[in-house]
Formats: C-alpha cells, sequence, structure tokens
C-alpha cells in the first residue's frame, strides 16, 4: 500500500469523484473537503486491504480497479466501479461482521475515517459525517432492494415446487 498524497490536487482525481454516483450531487468544494478528510492509497494486485481479523473504522472508495470481499475464505461479492464503497461500519452497527477485502488488480482508494462522522468537531466534518452516513443508507437500501427480490424469487420457487409435489 503507497499512499498518494500528490494526487489529491490533481484535476483528474476530482473529475472522477465528480463523475462517480456517490459523489455527483456534491459540488467541488465539497470533494476537495473529502480529499483533505481522507487518503488516497494505492493496493498491488492480491494485496490485503481490510483484515476480517483486525477492526478499523474507515470507509473506502474504489477510484480505479477492483476488490474482492470475502468473510471466513468465502467470496461474497467484487466491486469494479468507481465511486463503489466498502469497509467497516462496526462503529455504527457493532453486530456487523468484518470482511476481507483484497485488492484485484493494482487498485486506487479514497480512503475516510468513519469514526469522524460521530464527531461532529466543525462543518466540514459534519458534511463528511453527513455524506458517509447518506452513502450508507444508498448502499444499504441497494442491498435491501437486492435480498428482497431474491426473497420473492425464492418464495415463487417454493410456492411453484409445492404445487408440483402435490
Amino acid at each position: 500500500m503507497r499512499e498518494t498524497d500528490y494526487l489529491k490536487n490533481n484535476e483528474k482525481v476530482l473529475r472522477i469523484l465528480k463523475d462517480a454516483d456517490k459523489f455527483s450531487p456534491f459540488s467541488t468544494e465539497d470533494i476537495v473537503s473529502f480529499l483533505d478528510n481522507g487518503k488516497l492509497l494505492e493496493y498491488d494486485k492480491n494485496e490485503e486491504i481490510l483484515n476480517e481479523s483486525k477492526r478499523e473504522f474507515f470507509v473506502y472508495f474504489i477510484m480505479s480497479g477492483g476488490v474482492k470481499i470475502a468473510r471466513d475464505g468465502k467470496e461474497l461479492k467484487t466491486l469494479r466501479r468507481t465511486g463503489e464503497i466498502f469497509g467497516d461500519i462496526s462503529h455504527i452497527e457493532p453486530s456487523s461482521k468484518p470482511v476481507t477485502v483484497t485488492a484485484l488488480k493494482k487498485t486506487l482508494v479514497l480512503r475516510l475515517d468513519s469514526s469522524k462522522a460521530d464527531q461532529n468537531i466543525n462543518a466540514k466534518d459534519l458534511a463528511l459525517g453527513y455524506t458517509i452516513y447518506r452513502i450508507f443508507c444508498e448502499v444499504l437500501a441497494d442491498r435491501l432492494r437486492v435480498v428482497t427480490e431474491e426473497n420473492e424469487s425464492l418464495k415463487k420457487q417454493l410456492a411453484a415446487q409445492r404445487a408440483y409435489d402435490h
């Protein structure tokens, strides 16, 4: 892992974030603030970003590359789109189960300290906290939609199987 501070003032990084769905509602000034509060980190292929045996309070946004998310050695999901989010939310939801996240190829991420979301020290941190919570809500709503659709599909399959068995 290498920190890449020199990219913070790079117009390309600002454009990548602004074009990402999760960041499109925010002004350039807001995005610069996120960069000031975060770190741009680059990981090599197969390098571990998060380990399920450790608790951290960071949220990561994919800038480029991709990651594999696993728990107990079993792959749960892959993320490859700019702006997709992953991280440890245990400070928000203590019963959440940690995961291991590994870079699929050379991957650049924006890492934010999600524990700042609760500190509300100043207006910048308040805006950052709002953004983190808003994005969490969007991600959780997407996951809930997917699980609900899967549940409905399984119920239909079960009903069809029961009808077939009778």
